[in-house]
């Protein structure tokens, strides 16, 4: 898109965030429409306008896009230490397994010698179900 830009066409964009993840692609980015004669202009971020060369622009837009990249590496932190606090608490995260809940079951009543149909109709399992959870026991 940007080797596409002509002088004087606006880039227009919802958010600064959403431009780049890094600041300094951001500003590479942004140097890039610069020099092909646009400006680019923030819908939700209404002071980002590089229509201007306005010094004070140039240095909110890399304080604005530095704080940004804080945030996102602050909430990527708090994400991987909450998933290592969780697995260490035994929590593996995503949603239960259907099978783990009635595994024991469908293994009890096999080796009692009841059908697959019956298992089926009891657990309210899927054929195919029972037949992955006797798998999994290595009792198929």
């Amino acid at each position: 898109m940007i080797d596409e830009l002509q002088e004087d066409d606006i880039v227009i964009i919802t958010d600064l965030t959403r431009v780049s993840r890094s600041t300094k692609d951001l500003l590479n980015i942004i140097d890039r429409i610069k020099t092909r004669g646009a400006s680019i202009k923030s819908i939700k971020d209404t002071w980002l306008d590089t229509s201007s060369d306005n010094p004070y622009n140039s240095f909110l837009l890399t304080v604005m896009s530095g704080l940004s990249q804080l945030e996102r590496d602050l909430i990527s932190q708090r994400t991987k230490e909450g998933l290592k606090s969780a697995k260490a608490r035994g929590r593996n995260g995503g949603r239960p397994s259907k099978r783990n809940d009635k595994a024991d079951t469908v293994g009890l009543l096999y080796r009692e010698g009841y059908k697959i149909v019956d298992i089926v109709k009891q657990t309210g399992l899927s054929r195919a179900t029972v037949y992955r959870v006797l798998n999994d026991l290595k009792l198929k």
